[in-house]
């Protein structure tokens, strides 16, 4: 019988790797910038994702969304690069990924960093050339939860959204892959909390990236 899950896209921060990105202090960066060009950012949640921030802008002052994303490189890349130099791998993650590739899946990451961040983090920790595909935001200019990095990483592996799944450790990450029609995996320990993990509703919640293996061989003996 064909295999029916044929890709496992994974988010990095906080699912790959351990980044310690200053989210915050990047944040507070990205809002200064916004307030020399006339945005009025005590009308802002900071507590809502990036990409909702850029599209509230856009909507509310007519900026560009190439303008905008440019602004969040400026703020953000620095800390990505900086949290790169030492980024860590999730515990038992390199073997997880070497067992998924000798099950015959495809492999992809889709992330909010730029790509230089991505590609240096990656490097550092020797798991680049496991990965088939690497999709950040510089290849779509979103982030998540839009679920354009994930539909980029589908179309790249040359798969359906059914014949993948998306692994992440946050609500943004379950939202992204609901909206392109991909299955969600999420694992607890990384940016949000059992609760708020719970509340999204994904398709499958796992404690440890150790147990990806027998899901997958789950789901394919299921046919989803």
């Amino acid at each position: 019988m064909e295999r029916m899950i044929k890709a496992v896209i994974f988010d990095l921060d906080g699912t790959l790797l351990a980044m310690k990105l200053k989210v915050k202090e990047a944040k507070e960066k990205l809002i200064q910038r916004l307030r020399e060009i006339g945005v009025n950012v005590d009308e802002i949640d900071l507590k809502i994702p990036t990409e909702e921030i850029v599209s509230k802008i856009m909507r509310e002052y007519g900026f560009s969304r190439d303008y905008l994303m440019k602004l969040v490189d400026e703020a953000y890349i620095p800390y990505e690069l900086e949290a790169a130099e030492v980024a860590e791998l999730r515990e038992g993650i390199r073997e997880v990924l070497r067992e998924l590739k000798a099950m015959g899946f495809k492999l992809a990451v889709a992330s909010n960093s730029a790509r230089r961040g991505v590609y240096l983090a990656l490097e550092n920790t020797s798991i680049r050339d496991l990965f088939d595909v690497i999709v950040t935001r510089s290849d779509v200019n979103r982030m998540k939860p839009n679920g354009a990095l994930i539909a980029e990483a589908v179309k790249s592996l040359n798969v359906k959204p059914s014949e993948a799944v998306y692994i992440g450790d946050t609500v943004h990450d379950v939202l992204a892959a609901r909206r392109v029609g991909v299955k969600s995996i999420a694992v607890l320990g990384g940016a949000h909390s059992a609760n708020l993990i719970l509340n999204s509703k994904p398709d499958i919640l796992i404690e440890d990236v150790k147990e990806i293996p027998k899901v997958l061989r789950k789901l394919s003996r299921e046919g989803c």
